[in-house]
């Protein structure tokens, strides 16, 4: 997945944060397929670590 694929807030995030979305939803695309589903799936894993703070996503705190 290149830079220009991701969404708007992952774009305006750091690298980081792109790769670990990129490497969750290759995961999830192996196991649900490409779709929403693997979609939903990545944003899932994403938000274990990174919070969404008005337009990029950050490190949680704590």
């Amino acid at each position: 997945m290149n830079r220009f694929e991701l969404p708007h807030t992952l774009r305006r995030s750091s690298k980081e944060v792109q790769e670990a979305f990129a490497t969750a939803h290759e995961t999830a695309v192996k196991r649900y397929g490409e779709g929403e589903e693997a979609q939903r799936a990545a944003y899932g894993e994403l938000k274990q670590h990174y919070e969404l703070e008005s337009d990029h996503w950050i490190p949680k705190q704590g």
